[in-house]
């Protein structure tokens, strides 16, 4: 199966999903919870789309930076005067925010082991491959995003954990 069918797979699964909510909500209690979370200088965040976790809680914490895309490359600027962007999501205005290290909550449509399946852009490959040694990773999905039939390839990076719920109890991978 192709990497273009299983975003379909998976969206469709996640759409009919009925554990969202929930699993949402657990995922951010378990993030929040975590001393990485707490300790962390910067949070490099997302605004969710529906077939991703909501995090939203936890965007309006002041260390919380959100990307946008600007000549086709992914940036992170402060969650102000939010507007819809080209691709669907809530993106800051284009005003580039600069710190040292950070979390970065990741989102996935799939994931297999620490590679994820995104949709397709490679923004956060990219940007992960330039930014690794400031940057801890984590995935963050829904329990019915685990796709082992999702082979990475090169320009896959490797995420440092998944934040995800297995079975009604939190879950993560290191």
């Amino acid at each position: 199966m192709s990497r273009n069918e299983l975003r379909e797979e998976l969206k469709r699964k996640i759409k009919v999903f009925n554990g969202k909510k929930e699993e949402s909500e657990m995922i951010v209690s378990l993030i929040r919870s975590s001393s990485q979370w707490q300790n962390a200088e910067t949070i490099l965040a997302f605004s969710p789309l529906p077939s991703e976790v909501d995090i939203t809680p936890l965007l309006s914490d002041k260390r919380v930076l959100l990307p946008y895309i600007e000549n086709n490359k992914m940036e992170f600027a402060r969650a102000e005067d939010m507007k819809l962007s080209s691709m669907g999501f809530l993106e800051p205005k284009h005003i580039k925010s600069e710190y040292g290290s950070a979390l970065m909550l990741v989102p996935m449509l799939g994931f297999n082991g620490l590679y994820r399946l995104g949709r397709g852009g490679g923004y956060y490959d990219k940007y992960i491959h330039e930014n690794r040694s400031r940057l801890i990773t984590w995935g963050i999905a829904f329990s019915i995003s685990e796709c082992p039939e999702f082979k990475p390839e090169g320009w896959d990076e490797e995420l440092d954990r998944i934040i995800s719920i297995a079975d009604g109890n939190p879950a993560s991978q290191a």
